[in-house]
């Protein structure tokens, strides 16, 4: 007989399904979304939701803290931040004076930079470049429009939930906006994109470091540590904030010259969830963007810096510190079918569950030398190798070593899992993509993302079915091929 627990699962899955129902009928859950391709290789994917009076919509650039260039981690992340601050034409009061004004600050915070890397720095020097600099930022601005720019025209036509994000992968921007207003939004994003003007760099750059600050203290966090360890002076290694110091390196005419060379039509990919017409929507494309011809062909992101290969076997770490020790283990996960793919996710959620998790239960429920346990398959990066992540987080005076070795034995007793198990932990991992797909803007981010690195938007939903077709079998060999091959023995402390 099925669990509770496992009940549960079916129930929330069926009713999150619901909205694809009618068309998994007839195997096509993919209904109402094409894909456009404009002449000059942007991407647009539409997906029609006659139900929805608000239209999600995304903008992804195939740039992510992993093509960071070396020395200059942060970049995507600043990027992120000052992209958005409007145009040559919007948001300016005078766009000569602008543009003057700008130039000048550049020379003064470069000039101020120059001083500061003085081995001996000379103070009455540095004090009047440093008042040159606040002058010239305060002339920026008199220049521009004072608030939000971007965000501010679009919140005045109904726009919510304006954000961006960056990750190891990518730059989204999103909003939702009413449907009738789908060409502003096209029309702001074209503007700000053909025509940048980076306003609010240094600005904007010191918000990012308090971001940095805020979340790690400006120190590597373990993780961190963990994939230095990993990939040793590789992307896939760097902070995804950024390393405060090297982003302190970063000044405006630098953010400039990544950003013509990267972002560019054919690193981007547009989606749109919504009441919409998609052909009246790639016409819309058409009339903005398609004008967007920057001259040469930019490198593709994913083969500037070439990344070491997956370590040959599973890798373990203990580190310690005040709260506890903190045990991460990493196993290959070479490229794979979507089947084996899908194995994997389930694993993963064998290892996630409260409910279903060995770990969890023993390590946390029981013996109380853990608080948290948790995997992630395809880890840091989708444009790169990738490792099966699992950590363990233990108590305050939880002995490390112990803790790894339990945590060993757990992790290969998951190729042993019982059926109703693997059923649980399948549901939980089909219950959170389609969580994901039955959600406006969470889709929306799914389509443009897996557009803009893979290629092919299709990609979750390959992921859901494959997931639909799961054996036990299937799970515990992928259990087996990872988990269930973790060395016990090779444990080494890190610094506190």
């Amino acid at each position: 007989m099925m669990r509770a627990t496992q009940r549960g699962l079916a129930a929330c899955l069926t009713i999150l399904l619901l909205g694809f129902a009618a068309s998994a009928q007839t195997g096509d859950i993919t209904r109402g979304i094409r894909n456009f391709t404009l002449p000059n290789g942007l991407q647009l994917v539409v997906a029609v939701r006659p139900e929805l009076q608000l239209s999600a919509v995304n903008l992804t650039v195939n740039i992510g803290s992993i093509d960071d260039p070396p020395g200059q981690s942060g970049m995507a992340h600043i990027l992120e931040h000052v992209t958005l601050s409007g145009s040559t034409s919007v948001g300016t009061l005078d766009t000569e004076t602008e543009a003057n004004a700008l130039e000048e600050l550049d020379r003064a915070y470069q000039a101020l930079d120059r001083e500061r890397r003085r081995q001996e720095p000379e103070p009455a020097i540095l004090v009047g470049l440093e008042r040159w600099f606040e002058q010239a930022q305060e002339a920026t601005k008199r220049a521009c429009e004072t608030g939000e720019i971007l965000g501010g025209r679009l919140e005045a036509h109904g726009a919510i939930g304006l954000n961006a994000t960056t990750t190891a992968d990518a730059t989204q921007f999103f909003t939702s906006i009413p449907n009738e207003e789908v060409e502003l939004w096209l029309s702001l994003e074209a503007e700000r994109l053909q025509h940048p003007i980076l306003r609010r760099f240094y600005s904007e750059r010191n918000v990012v470091l308090r971001e940095v600050a805020g979340l790690t203290g400006g120190r590597p966090t373990m993780q961190e540590r963990f994939l230095q360890e990993i990939f040793p002076g590789a992307p896939a290694a760097q902070a995804l904030a950024g390393d405060p110091e090297q982003i302190k390196s970063i000044d405006r005419p630098a953010a400039f010259a990544y950003f013509r060379r990267f972002y560019r039509p054919e690193n981007i990919t547009i989606a749109v969830v919504g009441n919409v017409d998609p052909e009246k929507v790639y016409q819309l494309a058409l009339h903005y963007f398609a004008k967007w011809q920057p001259p040469g062909t930019a490198e593709w992101p994913r083969s500037r810096r070439e990344q070491p290969p997956l370590p040959a076997s599973p890798a373990i770490r203990t580190f310690n510190s005040a709260a506890g020790p903190a045990i991460f283990f990493a196993f290959p996960e070479p490229a794979s079918a979507p089947a084996h793919t899908a194995a994997v996710e389930a694993v993963a959620e064998l290892i996630n569950s409260a409910d279903l998790s060995p770990l969890h239960r023993r390590l946390v429920q029981e013996q109380s030398v853990a608080w948290s346990v948790a995997a992630r398959a395809n880890y840091p990066s989708q444009k790169q190798p990738a490792i099966f992540l699992v950590h363990v987080y233990g108590t305050s005076g939880t002995e490390p070593q112990q803790l790894a070795q339990d945590a060993s034995a757990l992790l290969k007793s998951l190729s042993k899992s019982s059926d109703e198990d693997i059923a649980g932990a399948a549901l939980g991992a089909e219950m959170h993509i389609a969580a994901g797909l039955d959600d406006p803007p969470t889709l929306a981010s799914l389509l443009a993302l897996h557009q803009a690195i893979n290629g092919d938007w299709r990609t979750p939903f390959v992921l859901l079915q494959a997931l639909r077709t799961l054996t036990g079998n299937d799970v515990r060999a992928a259990a087996n091929d990872l988990p269930g091959s973790v060395p016990s023995a090779r444990v080494s402390t890190g610094a506190k």
